[in-house]
């Protein structure tokens, strides 16, 4: 391969990548793809004739391309494989895919749930040195036992003022984080 070529080869890498990444597979991982990519960028970059006026880019899309899609075949018998820009027409505003059908946007976001329970988990096990008063403003606060409260809901249920829930709340989260640190 001459120093042109390799130039050609290096400088197109990233749109090799692009289009690599258009193709689904659960057999091939993209990197894979992105390899069988780069074997057609080579085979183009040495039939490429600038010469003939047209831009390397659009003339190596279709070896990259093919060059996938073949890789593809080879693994996946009988199973058709599209590039994922093909269903969409260019300019649609057309956005539905399986996740947007499956998706329930009421239903909490596992990871959310995830971090909230070890949230919980840190919180409850610290919690032997705040005070019953403390306890019940961060529990609240932070939704421990149920929902998150705003300050001014757990004032009017303890029968404070916010500012004095606000004061108890760092209070409790100073002591908190002194226990962590013995702790760590």
């Amino acid at each position: 391969m001459t120093k042109e070529q390799e130039k050609l080869v290096t400088s197109t890498m990233g749109y090799v990548v692009t289009l690599a990444r258009q193709y689904k597979s659960d057999i091939l991982s993209t990197d894979d793809l992105v390899s069988e990519g780069s074997i057609g960028l080579m085979k183009a970059a040495e039939k490429y004739d600038p010469s003939r006026g047209k831009p390397f880019v659009t003339f190596a899309a279709g070896y990259i391309r093919r060059s996938i899609e073949t890789a593809i075949e080879k693994v996946t018998v009988d199973v058709e494989t599209r590039s994922t820009d093909e269903s969409i027409p260019i300019g649609s505003r057309n956005n539905y895919t399986l996740l947007n059908v499956l998706e329930d946007h009421d239903a909490p976001k596992a990871d959310l749930i995830a971090e909230q329970t070890t949230l919980s988990d840190d919180l409850l096990r610290g919690f032997g040195v705040l005070n019953g008063r403390e306890q019940q403003v961060v529990k609240r606060y932070f939704g421990v036992d149920g929902e998150r409260q705003t300050m001014a809901e757990i004032a009017a249920i303890l029968g404070l003022k916010r500012e004095r829930v606000r004061q108890i709340r760092n209070q409790a989260l100073r002591k908190l984080r002194k226990e962590a640190r013995k702790d760590s």
